[in-house]
């Protein structure tokens, strides 16, 4: 059974890989020189070819204009407060077209296929390689800059900050996408572990592998969570979307991030995809599966399942962005029973990938099609979405139901005042589709009149000891490599997720050294030292 479900994994992965690398009918085959954006005439009506009006909102007369945005998201229920206020003020129509992330990219892979994609593709799903593919070879995504300096004053102060306009500049010159700037946590995903759990079994927290283990034996093997039945507990599992299962090889020694890389003392970025060091890690994790210790479902859960075995208090410990996330509980004033699990063999070399110095600029956020019309309109919508109010309400909560403006900053009432209805409509989750660009001021910062417990800077706090000095670089790649670059990144990725779940799984043996420079040479035979030559990556990590 257990072949049968990696298998699955593999076809799934190699499906959409064999999708990503089609092309639009809907665009342009080749890169083809950037039409300039020419703005329209203003008439007596003060609107730009008859439609948008030039200034101020609403942007155009009800009923005039709507545009389609796909993106990925998670929110239960697809409806979104900030949504219906921009409506209010911009009379624009908006049809969401909205995915679970475990499906959007197969999704988004079909309709740019088939060119019938929207006018707004955004979310999790873009990358780097996207960009280049869509936006710079054929065209599909259009260049923004324009639209911007003419009919975004938000945008551009945004573009203006340090670096952020360095950043969004793709490789040929243009601008594809919409900015998505924040301040951000140096700590993304990391595991939590229950400690009434611990308690239960009269044990402490670990702070090496061989602790954890031990750990994870007594979760697996007495009734941990105190429900009367002890075979019921799972003691490891982790996010479906973003297991981040490889940031573990951190406790020893060599942390890395989904795409196998990694940042060496020197603050340079390297390879370590194929490091003995990874290969260590993927030993001692091969063992924690072969003893149960692991989710059998750990490389075909989706979110819904993982989420459900963890409100129903199965998991002892998860890989996740916060606890909340799967283990069923409402974020209060108070910590709850999970905490952060210590950096294994920290006082051995153990060490955690620190993921942003701090603040963030996303570039792969949302960007707008050659199938929409008018993107000018577009673009000042979400022009319109950055002024301060608006993103305060789609980051905090709407102003005049949850924050308020007091003297010189805002207050933030507890929204658990509110009535059950409303509580539910300004909840984070359904304020903005969050995998869609919003702005507030870095720094910023609301008066709480009953301040909930901020676990993610409890986790930054702690784990700051023990975080990489460095971050990994993340440059554009150079023009003339593009095309080959979106092939070679694409089978690279696939290969590293796949055999990550071969061995971990026990499918294949790590610990055979046959099969291991097999696995090393499969990815020179996917072109891996031209792939990481593109990047400007010299060093791979033995």
């Amino acid at each position: 059974m257990k072949k049968k479900l990696v298998a699955c994994v593999l076809l799934t992965a190699m499906a959409v890989t064999t999708l990503a690398g089609c092309g639009s009918s809907g665009g342009n085959t080749a890169s083809a020189e950037k039409e300039e954006y020419v703005p329209g005439e203003v008439d007596e009506n003060g609107k730009v070819d008859g439609l948008m009006y030039a200034e101020g909102l609403p942007l155009v007369d009800e009923g005039e204009y709507s545009f389609s945005i796909f993106c990925d998201d998670s929110s239960s229920t697809g409806e979104f407060y900030m949504l219906d206020v921009f409506k209010e003020q911009t009379n624009v129509d908006v049809d969401l077209e909205i995915y679970a992330y475990e499906n959007a990219t197969e999704k988004l892979n079909l309709a740019l296929n088939a060119g019938t994609y929207a006018d707004v593709i955004g979310g999790w799903t873009l990358s780097d390689a996207m960009i280049l593919t869509y936006g710079v070879e054929q065209g599909v995504f259009i260049p923004l800059e324009d639209i911007f300096e003419e009919y975004c004053p938000n945008i551009s102060a945004i573009l203006d900050l340090e670096g952020v306009r360095e950043k969004m500049t793709a490789p040929d010159g243009h601008i594809y996408t919409i900015p998505y700037v924040c301040g951000d946590t140096t700590v993304g995903y990391s595991p939590y572990i229950n400690s009434r759990w611990l308690e239960n079994v009269g044990m402490e927290m670990p702070t090496t592998t061989d602790e954890f283990e031990a750990v994870l034996k007594a979760f697996k093997e007495q009734d941990a969570n105190g429900n009367g039945d002890p075979t019921d507990e799972i003691p490891f599992s982790t996010d479906p979307n973003n297991k981040h299962l490889e940031a573990m090889a951190g406790y020893f020694g060599l942390p890395m991030n989904k795409n196998g890389l990694t940042v060496l003392d020197s603050g340079e970025t390297a390879f370590a995809a194929t490091s003995d060091t990874y290969r260590e890690f993927l030993s001692w994790f091969n063992k924690l599966y072969e003893q149960g210790l692991v989710d059998s479902e750990i490389f075909t859960q989706d979110s819904a399942t993982w989420e459900g075995k963890g409100n129903q208090d199965m998991y002892g410990v998860s890989i996740a962005y916060g606890s909340s996330e799967y283990a069923g509980y409402v974020v209060g004033t108070e910590k709850s029973e999970y905490d952060p699990l210590p950096v294994l063999n920290a006082d051995n070399g153990g060490v955690w990938l620190r993921d942003t110095p701090g603040n963030s600029v996303y570039r792969t956020q949302a960007v707008i099609t050659d199938n929409a019309e008018h993107p000018e309109i577009i673009a000042r919508w979400f022009d319109n979405a950055f002024e301060l109010e608006n993103g305060i309400g789609c980051s905090i909560g709407p102003v005049g139901v949850v924050t308020f403006k007091e003297g010189d900053g805002y207050r933030q009432i507890d929204s658990s005042t509110l009535d059950a209805d409303m509580q539910e409509k300004v909840s984070w989750s359904n304020l903005w589709p969050q995998s869609l660009p919003k702005y507030t001021p870095i720094g910023f910062k609301t008066i709480q009149d009953n301040p909930l417990y901020d676990e993610k800077k409890a986790v930054e706090e702690f784990y700051e000891p023990n975080l990489t000095e460095g971050v990994i670089d993340t440059p554009w790649i150079e023009m003339d490599s593009v095309e080959i670059y979106s092939e070679y990144a694409s089978a690279i990725q696939d290969y590293f997720d796949q055999q990550q779940a071969l061995f971990i799984s026990g499918e294949q043996d790590v610990d055979d050294d046959a099969v291991w420079e097999a696995y090393k040479d499969g990815f020179e035979g996917l072109g891996l030292s031209e792939y990481l030559d593109i990047k400007g990556i010299t060093t791979v990590v033995e």
